[in-house]
This record gives structure tokens, C-alpha cells and sequence, in this order.
């Protein structure tokens, strides 16, 4: 009996395949179990429709990565932190002050999107980088800034 994989089965297939399997495992395993589907025209049909669909959301996303990627290279993101006596912050600065920074100049970023960097604990100027899904990267400056103490 010829099925289509809802889920991706180890040593078996991944979802959306199509594959041939006794019509006993079909009964009794993966129909069940919402694992898989009878390999009808409409259902291959279904399929492809959602395939194509994917793809087009995929292509809308790598676009709004390049976008975004585009608008954050070689910008220059200022943040103002509290500061003790010798000139350390109180609290390093983290990936999600960044993007709060990004927001503030109208560029969308996540935390998770800032790329790993050493621990910002004092003002100064620190260069940076941002990974966007599609493997595009965008460099940028961050400069920490002395609150003024009252």
C-alpha cells in the first residue's frame, strides 16, 4: 500500500515522502497513530499545494532577512548604562539591550539574532555582528555610553 509520511519515522522516511509498506503496518501503525495518510491523488495534490506554500513563505522570509540584515549593516546603536566609580557597569550589556537599541532606530532584531560576543561591562565602542536566518550577517557598532549621575 503506497502512504504518505505525516511525520518523519526513523528508518522508514521523512514527512511528506511517499513510500510503499505492508498494508499491515499502514492499518495497524501509522494510520493510528496520524503518522500517515493512503497515497490518494487528492491527498498527493494536498501535499504539493502545501509544499509550494512553504516554499513561498521561505522565500518571503529569506527577503525579509536580506532586508533586515541590509538596514542594520553600518549602523552605529547608542546605549546610555549606569556606571560606578571606576567607570564599570553596574550590569553588562546584554543581547536583549541591543535589540531594544535596533527597535529604537526602527530595525527589527531578536536577541538570539546578535551573535555571541565577549561580555560588554564598560563604555566604549564595541563592533558586532548579527546572524539573520538564510545565512545572511550584518555588522554593526555599538557604542555604551556613562549615564549622567545625579
Amino acid at each position: 500500500m503506497k502512504v504518505i509520511l505525516l511525520e518523519d519515522i526513523k528508518g522508514k522516511g521523512y514527512r511528506g515522502d511517499v513510500l510503499e509498506v505492508s498494508d499491515g503496518y499502514a492499518q495497524n501503525f501509522l494510520f493510528p497513530q496520524a503518522m500517515g495518510v493512503p497515497a490518494t491523488p487528492d491527498a498527493l495534490a494536498k501535499i504539493k499545494a502545501q509544499e509550494a506554500k512553504a516554499a513561498k513563505e521561505a522565500k518571503r522570509g529569506e527577503k525579509a532577512s536580506k532586508d533586515a540584515a541590509g538596514m542594520l549593516e553600518g549602523v552605529v546603536l547608542t546605549l546610555s548604562a549606569k556606571t560606578n566609580d571606576e567607570g564599570s557597569l553596574y550590569a553588562a550589556v546584554s543581547a536583549k539591550d541591543i535589540a531594544s537599541a535596533a527597535k529604537e532606530q526602527g530595525i527589527k532584531i531578536t536577541p538570539k539574532q546578535v551573535k555571541a560576543h565577549d561580555p560588554i561591562k564598560e563604555a566604549g565602542t564595541f563592533e558586532l555582528t548579527a546572524e539573520f536566518p538564510g545565512g545572511y550577517e550584518a555588522s554593526f557598532s555599538l557604542i555604551v555610553e556613562e549615564k549622567a549621575k545625579k
